[in-house]
């Protein structure tokens, strides 16, 4: 990881907030990644910060995206709440930013910045998505959900992503570099094809020992059959009629 990170974090206030959620953050960690999606919730004592999240089927609810070093994470969450002091402070009108131009030759080639890749397979999968994973880049931030999608034109990769009071889907995580980002997904649909013959290849085995298996109780119940049961003695007999 890159010793001092700049942050270029942006707080979007809402002008009147009708429930806990006082504003809007995105913030971009040096040339590795964007976060989008970040929240100041106003908690019981005071405002905090709460990265993007999902809830899973059990309620749960995960980081979409976060920093993975304490110590940044500490430094992103205080300086999204002294933007976000800042910006409430002006008029509506006031508030704002320029847009950013990142200069893609300064950004990071693949090689450049360290990443790790996790893929779970779908275990029979009843939709679109094949797979989620999950990355690691340069050991400062995580981005999870990304999901390996089926489509009609071949098989892509989408960061995670929120959805719009338009109906319309943005990334919540990013990597800044677009190289990276194709790098990345690359790879994920390389471990995906490894993961899904591993997985073939174990279902493979077991079916070829309950194969065996069912074959030799086969064999077993066979040869009782053809093997006459020994004829019992008078003296082990029971006493019958005419006895």
């Amino acid at each position: 990881m890159k010793d001092n990170l700049e942050l270029d974090v942006r707080v979007y206030p809402i002008n009147e907030p009708q429930g806990k959620t006082l504003a809007f953050a995105s913030v971009s960690v040096g040339d590795i990644a964007a976060i989008r999606g970040i929240r100041v919730i106003q908690g019981k004592e005071r405002p905090y910060v709460s990265m993007p999240q999902n809830k899973d089927k059990s309620g749960d609810f995960h980081d979409l995206a976060c920093p993975i070093v304490s110590d940044l994470r500490k430094e992103m969450n205080s300086a999204v709440l002294n933007e976000w002091e800042k910006q409430a402070a002006l008029a509506p009108e006031e508030r704002g930013y320029e847009k950013h131009e990142y200069n893609k030759d300064s950004l990071r080639k693949p090689g450049e910045i360290a990443y790790k890749v996790s893929v779970n397979p779908v275990q029979n999968p009843q939709g679109n998505t094949l797979a989620y994973a999950s990355v690691t880049l340069d050991d400062a931030v995580a981005i999870n959900s990304i999901r390996l999608i089926k489509s009609d034109k071949g098989l892509f990769v989408s960061m995670p992503q929120s959805k719009d009071k338009e109906g319309k889907f943005h990334d919540v995580a990013f990597p800044l570099s677009g190289d990276v980002r194709k790098a990345i997904c690359a790879d994920i649909m390389t471990e995906f094809e490894k993961k899904t013959k591993e997985i073939g290849e174990k279902k493979q085995g077991i079916g070829e020992k309950l194969a065996a298996g069912a074959e030799k109780v086969a064999q077993y119940v066979a040869t009782a059959a053809a093997t006459p049961a020994p004829a019992m003695s008078a003296a082990k007999r029971g006493p019958g009629i005419g006895d």
